[in-house]
């Protein structure tokens, strides 16, 4: 007997089901289920998110589930190794670490709204919470954590403002702190080492003898928080340590050479990253996300050092990072393409940049209760229902995203609203640093003005004079 169109799909995806299983096996990855009950939450959507990497601080969006009306929500993610995972709660940053292959029961602060000043700040990234775990045990990797840190905290931060005298009983401290809590688990193991490290330096400890006993012949620890604080205050200032020790030789390097091979050997000088080729390549990855920043660097060499790292290294996870740097920085001008996302409207629909390909389209990044922002809209109303056939105009908002769908309901305006949310370093790719920020996209997704003017400012004749170039009117 044939099989029908329909049977062999049925037939294939069984089949896919079955492996899914094996592939997951294959990959290393496997699933982590979150479960919450919070009845201040009813109604809401909640994301959670991971760094993609510690370097540029890119955002992945894990999973997002909307609670039901009495707070109760799941989700559910994969994970190859132990991750930080966060989600927005009002002013808080809540966290947990999250391990392959289980299941937790969050239990979310009460919810509270954020103040007006936090509202207003795009770049406001909430008060940092551990989320507690209702299923954990005392054999659990987030009870030790936050044992820990709790200790920690208690001795370290109560001391910020006498730490000469914190210094002088250095060695007590040290090992109060790492006797206290014990918890054989690789993870916590080398998060508790590095926390260690990182108090070291302001209790006297020499730099050079941290970087010896903590980063010679270690594993870079990509996903660990702790090692990453670490490696950034060690690090984080190491071309300015170039400059200081070669000068100009450091900016002929990068702006006039542009040669990779030139800067690494360069960082070879260094003993330590000469044994060590992966920590000096972050090394590298660092400094050259920093360049781009600072003054004496040219953004365009810069991104050709990139290019020349990715033709050099071996190390896939290192070329993710090169072309995030790369992405992150990239000189937003009129003729490149504009910087790609996929977000939520107020439907829950998933709209991409590329779903308005063929179109003309006014990109704003706006918050509702922004005074400029209101009265934009009130001009981009006017333009839109005027210009309805030539363009489109999309708001991205970072109000809460029940907010912006409220707002968006009540004033009926004729504009896509869109959330930041699910990919919330979209504000540092667009360069945001005020709102409301513009930018005029063409149908082949090309930056036409970047920034745009605003819409009080010869907006329309603006744009009017890019799609007349285009030969569009």
């Amino acid at each position: 007997m044939k099989a029908t169109g329909n049977n062999l799909i049925f037939n294939m995806a069984a089949v896919l089901l079955l492996m899914l299983p094996a592939w997951n096996a294959v990959t290393g990855q496997e699933p982590v289920t979150l479960e919450a009950h919070a009845p201040t939450y009813g109604g809401e959507t909640i994301g959670f998110y991971t760094y993609t990497d510690y370097i540029t601080k890119d955002t992945t969006l894990l999973c997002r589930s909307k609670a039901g009306p009495r707070g109760h929500f799941s989700c559910r993610f994969t994970l190859e190794q132990t991750r930080k995972v966060f989600t927005d709660l009002g002013p808080y940053k809540g966290y947990f670490y999250a391990e392959p292959g289980k299941q937790y029961m969050l239990n979310l602060p009460e919810k509270e709204k954020k103040t007006q000043a936090q509202q207003l700040n795009p770049f406001f990234e909430g008060i940092p919470v551990h989320i507690g775990i209702s299923n954990a045990t005392s054999n659990e990797l987030n009870y030790h954590i936050n044992q820990f840190n709790q200790l920690y905290d208690r001795i370290v931060k109560k001391n910020l403002n006498n730490i000469k005298g914190l210094g002088r009983k250095r060695d007590s401290v040290i090992r109060l702190l790492d006797t206290a809590v014990k918890y054989n688990h690789p993870f916590f193991k080398q998060f508790k080492k590095y926390k260690l490290a990182g108090i070291k330096l302001p209790l006297g400890f020499s730099p050079e003898t941290i970087k010896k006993v903590y980063f010679d012949e270690q594993p870079v620890l990509y996903n660990n928080p702790a090692y990453m604080k670490v490696f950034s205050t060690l690090y984080g200032d190491y071309f300015k340590d170039l400059f200081t020790r070669y000068g100009g030789r450091l900016y002929w390097i990068i702006n006039r050479k542009q040669s990779y091979t030139r800067l690494d050997t360069l960082c070879m000088h260094d003993s330590l990253l000469a044994e060590n080729q992966r920590l000096r390549e972050m090394v590298i990855l660092k400094g050259l996300n920093s360049a781009y920043h600072e003054q004496g660097y040219v953004p365009e060499a810069v991104a050709g050092i990139l290019d020349a790292f990715l033709r050099h290294t071996q190390e896939a996870h290192h070329m993710e990072i090169a072309r995030r740097i790369k992405q992150t920085n990239k000189l937003l001008q009129a003729g490149e393409k504009a910087p790609g996302f996929c977000l939520y409207d107020t439907d829950s629909s998933r709209v991409c940049l590329k779903d308005f390909e063929g179109e003309y389209i006014l990109v704003g990044f706006c918050n509702s209760k922004n005074y400029s922002c209101i009265r934009d809209y009130r001009i981009l109303e006017n333009l839109q229902k005027r210009h309805r056939h030539h363009f489109r105009v999309v708001i991205i908002s970072n109000n809460r995203y029940e907010d912006m769908v409220r707002y968006a309901e009540h004033h009926d305006l004729p504009f896509l609203f869109l959330h930041y949310g699910e990919q919330k370093n979209i504000l540092n790719h667009y360069q945001v640093k005020t709102m409301p920020t513009y930018y005029f996209i063409g149908p082949a997704g090309e930056l036409m003005l970047a920034p745009a003017p605003p819409p009080a400012e010869n907006l329309e004749k603006e744009i009017y004079r890019k799609m007349k170039t285009k030969g569009d009117l």
